[in-house]
């Protein structure tokens, strides 16, 4: 009995420790950036494409240039993440 207690409580703590990663990740900035560059990114495409006097190619370009955007900035935010996790001071 005393092992199910234990594990039933390791496993509520890791339900809150799950939860409050989950809540770091949906952070508000992070998604009105989303829908403030995105919407406009991707209304662009079929208008870029539609247009009779768009030289041949140029919608490849643009879509080449926000694919290697959206990497980058993805790249940005994974070492600004890496970088301000602490330190294990313990670890030698």
């Amino acid at each position: 009995m005393g092992r199910v207690k234990i594990w039933a409580h390791e496993r509520s703590i890791r339900r809150a420790h799950e939860s409050d990663e989950a809540r770091g990740s949906t952070n508000p900035v992070y998604i009105l950036a989303a829908i403030t560059l995105g919407i406009p990114a991707l209304l662009l495409i079929p208008l870029v494409g539609m247009n009779p006097g768009v030289q041949e190619g140029t919608l490849t370009i643009i879509v080449t240039f926000l694919v290697i955007s959206a990497f980058v900035t993805a790249a940005v935010f994974e070492i600004k993440r890496l970088a301000d996790q602490p330190s294990d001071d313990n670890y030698h």
